[in-house]
């Protein structure tokens, strides 16, 4: 089942079931089904939703919603409190990279606000260095954890959605004191197409593919993660609250860089295929200057 957030035909947001042709929006099909409505999806999530009172109300919709092709799919979750990513955690990456494994998850934060959705433009800064492709999954958090028992985490999980975490990779380079800086630029979250209910992804052994304009220049699976989504967010969790909502990525399999004028993509089995295409942004040189970047070499 694929759940995600949208624009109406009519441009008003919303949310609800994604189907092969047709749209069910959440709130009338939960009101249909004689259970409390919510505006978005993570109120829905706040308030005790689950994947098996989607489905059921489903079974009961009389609500015909929209044709597929009259909305356009948004981020699906564009407002959670925070998006925990991992690093270092795919083993053929590891070895690209030739680096040696933390005794814990390497953790880090990703701003809400660099979130975009399918099909909207990632913006590149001009002059700030190469940009890097790390394309991973993203567990969407279903209940609050605190300090969770190991059991119950797995069943915390409401689904798994794509998250592409871009980086300024020749700053983060540079020193790791720059990492959140080259991270969290705007658009540098490209997630979507939709979230895949926990039941519908082989999350162990998903086959996860990395295209630039069209031609694969990765291939991996979940099975290469050192560390699995029940363990990672049972790390976070021990020490940082997850609310409803929350995003905890997977780390990336083998990254690579992009420029503007490509289309970037990631398919993951079970989910989908997000795609978003890569424009410039004009941004102030002084940051750039300062740390050796976007200079002539007369100037350097």
């Amino acid at each position: 089942m694929h759940v995600g957030t949208f624009l109406t035909p009519g441009g008003e947001q919303s949310w609800g079931l994604i189907q092969t042709d047709r749209v069910l929006p959440g709130p009338p099909l939960l009101t249909s089904a004689g259970l409390p409505s919510a505006p978005t999806l993570r109120a829905f999530l706040a308030g005790g939703g689950t994947a098996e009172l989607l489905d059921r109300a489903r079974q009961q919709a009389s609500h015909t919603g929209f044709p597929l092709d009259a909305i356009r799919l948004l981020a699906p979750l564009p407002d959670p409190s925070k998006i925990v990513c991992m690093g270092l955690n795919f083993e053929d990456y590891r070895q690209i990279l030739g680096l040696e494994y933390l005794a814990v998850p390497q953790l880090f934060l990703k701003a809400p606000s660099a979130i975009v959705g399918p099909d909207q433009p990632v913006e590149i800064p001009d002059g700030y260095g190469t940009v890097f492709h790390e394309f991973e999954i993203a567990a969407v958090i279903g209940r609050r954890l605190r300090q969770p028992r190991a059991d119950e985490v797995e069943r915390a999980i409401f689904g798994y959605t794509i998250l592409n975490d871009l980086v300024l990779h020749d700053i983060e380079l540079m020193t790791r004191e720059y990492q959140q800086w080259a991270k969290n630029c705007d658009t540098f979250a490209p997630m979507g197409p939709w979230i895949a209910t926990a039941e519908s992804v082989p999350i162990r052994e998903a086959r996860m593919v990395r295209r630039r304009n069209g031609k694969v220049e990765a291939e991996s699976s979940s099975a290469s993660m050192r560390h699995t989504f029940p363990d990672l967010i049972m790390f976070v969790a021990s020490f940082m609250t997850l609310e409803p909502g929350d995003l905890v990525t997977s780390a990336s399999p083998p990254a690579g860089p992009f420029q503007s004028g490509d289309v970037i993509e990631v398919e993951v089995e079970g989910i989908g295929t997000l795609r978003n295409r890569v424009v410039s942004r004009h941004i102030d040189l002084r940051y750039a200057h300062k740390i050796g970047l976007g200079m002539s070499p007369q100037r350097r």
